[in-house]
């Protein structure tokens, strides 16, 4: 009667080894010997080592294009300067892409660094965004803490960090305006195609909560003057987890932080050094363009239909942005505007028939009419 097997989970430190069992009987090493055997023949005839009658030696032939000497890449290679190596290979990348000459400033990365990096890319460079005004710098900060908090408030501190740095990376490249309030309203004068949702589709009817706001204001602040959160890298656009749109295929993913999903350009255009857009330091008014009283009607089905009638151009360095009632904000960012003078009104005619001097009064019986009842 054969033992029956148990098997056990045990510690390698706590549990002794238990004793090997005996090996098997000398009927099976007469088969292991013949394997053995068997098998080395085989090796031997395979190697041509050893070759009976009727055997020939095994060989193979790979052709090769193998060329010792590449007049281009030579060329390439020794040329002077970058610009004499794009002349004859106009396909190389920017040195400047990833930051060479800056390696020996830097400290060493560390290895949690490396893999961040690896993972999600390049960071972006530290920018400093200034005003030229101190409105102007009221109106960057109000734009991007509006973003922050209508994007992000339930986020975590990271998760607002990665909506902040979107922003930021996309006022530094050349695709969208270069100025905060530009990126963050861009397209919101019709409902439906604003690049950030929360500023046409009415979104900024709801008060904001106090604390969520001063703590998206902190992280505002921070990315204005120049923190980098490294967390999404060179990303310049998101969504939430629960969908995943068209234009996501064609664009490079670089992270999941919190409840969105970040993607940066595919190729050169993703590239450090595709994010160096002046910052004009003009801050265009704060929107929503289209008001919101407005944006509540066309998503109750009672106002204009999205993108219906002229609208102003947005995009460009030299566009001019509707000065248009924003959502409430700090009183100090409103705009000092001066009085327009009244045009000139043309003395009424005056009649021989005094009844007819009376004409454009309401008789007093009258002069409620279309008044809502109290």
């Amino acid at each position: 009667m054969k033992p029956e097997l148990t098997l056990s989970a045990r510690s390698t430190w706590r549990d002794p080894v238990p004793e090997k069992p005996a090996g098997p009987g000398r009927e099976y090493w007469g088969l292991l010997v013949a394997i053995v055997v068997v098998a080395c023949a085989a090796l031997m005839l395979s190697s041509g080592q050893y070759r009976p009658r009727g055997f020939g030696a095994y060989s193979v032939s790979v052709p090769l294009a193998f060329k010792t000497y590449d007049p281009a890449r030579w060329a390439v290679m020794n040329a002077d300067t970058y610009e004499d190596a794009l002349k004859i290979d106009p396909t190389l990348p920017s040195p400047d892409s990833i930051g060479f000459a800056d390696a020996t400033a830097n400290a060493p990365l560390t290895p949690a660094q490396l893999q961040q990096e690896a993972l999600v890319g390049p960071p972006a460079k530290p920018y400093i965004f200034r005003g030229l005004t101190a409105l102007d710098r009221e109106r960057a900060h109000y734009c991007l803490t509006s973003a922050i908090y209508y994007e992000a408030a339930s986020e975590s501190d990271d998760g607002m960090r990665g909506v902040a740095q979107v922003i930021i990376n996309r006022a530094r490249h050349p695709s969208f305006p270069n100025t905060i309030c530009g990126v963050v309203f861009q397209g919101s004068q019709r409902a439906g195609v604003c690049q950030f949702t929360f500023s046409c589709d009415g979104a900024m009817a709801r008060a904001p909560s106090k604390p969520q706001w001063l703590r998206a204001s902190r992280v505002a602040s921070a990315a204005l003057g120049g923190y980098v959160f490294p967390g999404v890298g060179l990303a310049t656009h998101y969504h939430t987890t629960a969908i995943w749109p068209r234009w996501g295929k064609s664009l490079v993913m670089t992270n999941i932080v919190g409840a969105h999903i970040f993607h940066r350009w595919r190729g050169r255009w993703g590239m450090p050094d595709a994010f160096r857009a002046p910052y004009l330091g003009r801050e265009p008014v704060p929107g929503p363009y289209l008001p919101v009283a407005q944006q509540l009607a066309i998503l109750k089905g009672q106002g204009i239909a999205p993108g219906a009638g002229p609208v102003p151009a947005l995009t460009g360095a030299a566009a001019v942005l509707p000065d248009v009632a924003p959502a409430p904000m700090p009183a100090q960012m409103a705009t000092p505007v001066a009085p327009i003078p009244a045009a000139p009104v043309a003395p009424a005619p005056t009649y021989t028939d005094p009844r007819l001097n009376q004409s454009g009064q309401i008789k007093e019986e009258f002069r409620k009419s279309g008044e809502w009842i109290r």
